[in-house]
């Protein structure tokens, strides 16, 4: 394979953005166990495979992914031979000293390459430019390869919500000093 570029995303970018597959596949999930007491309480996450692969629907569809995008603070693209095959975008407005990551998607083919994690460094590296000293996501508890990568990236679990998502997934939220 060629050289991967990232560079900031431009307008014209932007529809071979959205034509690239947003949907993933996954053979396990993480399940919450929940063990409440009179005085304690505590929540854990098993990772438990599922007895057929699943794919998962992106959380936003093309509307929600263009305006999540005009709000985004960066948006960087994975070229390879001029063609866009990665990208991931980042906001640093909503929380204090913490960029997000609202969206971080590879090319089918192309997935479980270290593409995506090359992305997601450079957005690291943006966000410890302008002062963050944190990176923040959010990822479907049945998106298994991602959470993989979180992990191995050093990124630690810091969180969950029950329906967060439009299809009323649980998110669960990783993030990583920077």
């Amino acid at each position: 394979m060629a050289e991967l570029e990232i560079r900031a995303a431009r307008q014209a970018d932007l529809d071979r953005m959205i034509a690239l597959d947003h949907a993933s596949k996954s053979a396990y999930a993480y399940k919450m166990e929940v063990l409440d007491g009179k005085d304690n309480f505590s929540r854990s996450f098993q990772r438990i495979h599922l007895p057929r692969a699943v794919t998962l629907s992106y959380p936003r569809d093309e509307e929600a992914l263009l305006a999540s995008w005009d709000e985004a603070d960066a948006i960087f693209v994975g070229c390879v031979l001029d063609e866009v095959i990665a990208y991931v975008a980042l906001e640093l407005r909503r929380f204090r000293a913490t960029a997000r990551v609202s969206d971080l998607v590879v090319a089918q083919e192309l997935r479980r390459k270290g593409i995506g994690s090359r992305m997601l460094l450079a957005g690291e590296a943006w966000a410890h430019d302008r002062g963050a000293y944190r990176i923040l996501t959010e990822l479907q508890i049945r998106n298994d390869p991602a959470i993989k990568m979180m992990l191995k990236l050093g990124y630690q679990l810091c969180g969950y919500v029950d329906q967060y998502f439009p299809n009323q997934e649980m998110a669960l939220f990783f993030e990583k000093r920077v």
